[in-house]
């Protein structure tokens, strides 16, 4: 039985399979309620919404409990009154432990979502602005004027999203 401040919840072999692998991806060394405090976090302060998908889940296999803070069990409760009635539509689910493995998933998948919209880039990635900056070295007449490697980025990449902006509030018109 979980302390004060504390509450357990129910979560099929499946779900904390997902959330394992959800953890191991983008949260390395973290435990499983450690990740539910982290997404719980990202998704109050806006990184992305826990979006409906059209999943369906096996959730044969018994319950395995897992001890998770309060406040995750509240912001929980509180989604489950919030979303409740659509989730026993679209995945006809009424009890609250089934409704938290769709959430949970709906919100991995959420996050996967948002993921494919950003910019991954590896340090090899950056050969060809490694390049930009020895040229720009090359021009400049005098060495104390040549700026760190960081800020030639930052005032090269700041350049470039502003006429990606540009670019975007042309085509908008």
């Amino acid at each position: 039985m979980p302390g004060k401040g504390y509450a357990t919840v129910g979560m099929k072999p499946v779900i904390v399979t997902r959330l394992q692998e959800a953890t191991d991806k983008h949260y390395p060394g973290m435990f499983l309620p450690s990740t539910l405090i982290i997404m719980m976090n990202e998704v109050k302060m806006g990184y992305y919404s826990v979006e409906s998908h059209n999943i369906r889940l096996d959730l044969s296999g018994s319950y395995n409990t897992i001890t998770i803070r309060s406040d995750v069990q509240q912001w929980l409760e509180e989604n489950h009154e919030k979303h409740g009635e659509e989730y026993e539509e679209k995945y006809r689910v009424k009890c609250f432990t089934k409704f938290v493995s769709y959430f949970i998933v709906n919100m991995l998948e959420s996050k996967y979502n948002s993921q494919n919209n950003n910019i991954s880039l590896k340090e090899s990635n950056f050969k060809w602005l490694q390049e930009e900056y020895r040229k720009q070295k090359n021009n400049v007449d005098d060495p104390n004027e040549i700026p760190s490697f960081e800020r030639f980025l930052d005032v090269y990449i700041n350049n470039l999203f502003g006429k990606i902006k540009a670019a975007k509030e042309i085509l908008t018109l």
